[in-house]
């Protein structure tokens, strides 16, 4: 039967689509102040606190807006004046965290590699041997430009060993992919609403070492994204301290007891890499090249090369797409001539297929029959 147009399903790095019982929930209004609001608000950050391990030394602190305005929350709060940021980059994201150091005046060093390389363990130690005054490591976890994983068990170890604290940006990866307090060590792990958590746009979230927050009161020159002072006042009140997108917050307490019943992480994640294996396995019979060699990619999406047939047009593959009721996503400026499919969702495998059977009635439709099969992925 042919999905719906209408109700198309989104195989995009995010927003992603979500379960009819959590889209559910936003039909409710609720006051800020509301008992049920409350509950749902109070169970959703201890939840995320037990996602990594985190009992009675972390705290779940959100922040109305993406989860750009969580990193910069944590940033403005957790790096105090006279520290230093060494940044790593690889794509887009790495970029935005040197975006938020720049509007915020934030000391900071970068570690730069390609789009579709992550970063060693060597280059970082080279990079704290080389400037003894950085103090905090921030690192994007799963690069969303491309689909590559970074090694953050091997950053969270020079951060020991080096006496540096450590930032996440786990937003792409948190819910999915183990992050796991007790031995990461991390002060701050950035997760967004509508991710691997599978809920609605509108709040991002900072998971935060409750000693490293105890010690930033004053840090942040933000009125709004003061994490410090929304801990307070949620320890005092057990709310936000302006309006909260109310709506948003339920349908993620929503989105979180279903991420429970799931199974937790490992069960999403495996869900994900059963929908990835397919994508990208689909993908090459039809001749299409992945950007990310398989060692070093993340089971979230997909990055594929656009193919030089001179028939092809992501345009008309975008629209082919849509018409048959998926919405895929171009690529980052950072690569051109690429395009992204999400894996992650409420997306089963059949959705995948389906998907790419919807993906090869429009390669026909712009008169391709033949890219030539890939058999191996970038290795």
């Amino acid at each position: 039967m042919p999905r719906d147009p209408a109700l198309p399903l989104l195989l995009t790095p995010g927003p992603v689509s979500v379960s009819r019982s959590t889209k559910e929930v936003m039909l409710l209004d609720r006051p800020s102040g509301d008992v049920e609001f409350s509950a749902d608000l109070r169970f959703a950050r201890e939840y995320l606190v037990s996602i990594v391990n985190g009992g009675g030394r972390y705290t779940a602190v959100p922040v109305p807006g993406s989860a750009t305005y969580a990193n910069e929350a944590v940033i403005a709060t957790l790096v105090p004046e006279g520290g230093k940021l060494l940044l790593h980059s690889n794509g887009v994201y790495g970029d935005r965290l040197i975006e938020i150091c720049e509007a915020l005046g934030t000391p900071y060093a970068v570690l730069r590699t390609e789009p579709f390389t992550p970063p060693t363990a060597a280059q970082f130690e080279a990079m704290l041997r080389a400037d003894p005054v950085i103090t905090h490591i921030m690192v994007v976890h799963c690069e969303t430009s491309t689909g590559v994983l970074n090694p953050l068990e091997e950053v969270a170890a020079l951060c020991q060993r080096y006496a540096k604290r450590l930032l996440i940006d786990a937003v792409a990866s948190f819910g999915a992919i183990d992050l796991d307090a007790r031995s990461l060590r991390f002060d701050a792990a950035v997760l967004s609403s509508n991710k691997c958590m599978q809920g609605v746009p509108g709040v991002g979230w900072a998971v935060v070492a409750r000693d490293a927050l105890e010690g930033a009161k004053g840090h942040c020159r933000s009125l709004t994204l003061d994490l410090w002072d929304q801990e307070q006042h949620m320890q005092r009140t057990g709310g936000f301290r302006f309006t909260p997108p109310t709506h948003v917050v339920s349908a993620f307490a929503q989105a979180c007891r279903e991420h429970a019943d799931e199974g937790g992480a490992p069960a999403r994640l495996a869900r994900y890499r059963r929908n990835w294996r397919r994508l990208v396995d689909g993908m090459r019979q039809m001749g299409f090249a992945t950007v990310v060699p398989d060692a070093h990619a993340s089971p979230i999406v997909a990055t594929f090369r656009a193919p030089e047939h001179p028939g092809f047009s992501f345009e008309a593959l975008f629209a082919g797409m849509k018409r048959r009721g998926f919405v895929i996503f171009p690529g980052r400026l950072a690569l051109a001539n690429t395009f992204r499919i999400g894996c992650m969702g409420a997306v089963e495998e059949a959705d995948i297929a389906e998907a790419m059977e919807a993906l090869a009635e429009v390669m026909t439709e712009m008169g391709i029959r033949d890219l030539g099969r890939v058999e191996a992925a970038g290795a």
